[in-house]
């Protein structure tokens, strides 16, 4: 576990108070807070950080929902993008028609000498095979606009993340600001806009902004 000195914590709780400090260094100060071993001088700024980790929720993982947009948008644009297999129909076998006319059989006048009959005639037409017909499916592929939609949606995501991170910023700053007012600070503004937060008993500066 890294040990800071005195000095550097003291240079963080100056940006906390200030509200520059960044997430990672807020991070150290509730470690640091939470170890125990914390001057008695700093004990009110323990307890500040013990309540507003008590009233804190869970930190979610905002970047996980970034990266699982876009990976889903990448994926999509990769299932676009595979070749579609080709599919051949083919009849099976030329069907072969017949046609089978009963001839017409002629049975003349019988004659004393003779009989004249005429032969059935059967007309049969010859097969003409069925041209093959093969169908394809079209290759699609990403266009401008599946790409625009991709970044759209990327955008969106970072737009989301950084309004989140502004949201849980502003929260902290009120719980600090409540915790300030419960340990005897009050607030007073000064001529160039500033707000001070001071105590009364011990004229100790705890916070401008």
């Amino acid at each position: 576990m890294i040990k800071y000195t005195k000095e550097y914590i003291a240079k963080l709780l100056d940006k906390y108070m200030d509200g520059t400090s960044t997430l990672d260094e807020e991070d150290i100060l509730a470690h640091y807070f939470h170890s125990g071993n914390v001057p008695e001088e700093w004990e009110d700024y323990r307890q500040l950080f013990s309540e507003i980790e008590a009233m804190q929720p869970k930190r979610q993982k905002r970047r996980w929902a970034f990266w699982g947009v876009a990976a889903a948008a990448v994926a999509g644009l990769l299932y676009m993008a595979v070749p579609s297999k080709q599919v051949d129909l083919r009849p099976d076998n030329a069907a072969l028609t017949a046609k089978t006319d009963t001839a017409r059989t002629m049975q003349p006048r019988e004659t004393e000498m003779d009989r004249k009959t005429d032969s059935v005639e059967i007309i049969r037409d010859d097969p003409r095979p069925m041209q093959s017909r093969k169908c394809r499916l079209r290759k699609t592929e990403p266009t401008i606009n599946d790409y625009a939609k991709t970044y759209t949606l990327m955008a969106e995501a970072a737009k989301g993340q950084q309004e989140a991170e502004e949201q849980i910023t502003q929260c902290r700053q009120e719980l600090t600001e409540a915790r300030l007012l419960s340990l005897g600070y009050i607030p007073v503004e000064q001529e160039d806009g500033t707000i001070l937060y001071i105590n009364e008993q011990t004229k100790y500066l705890a916070y401008e902004e």
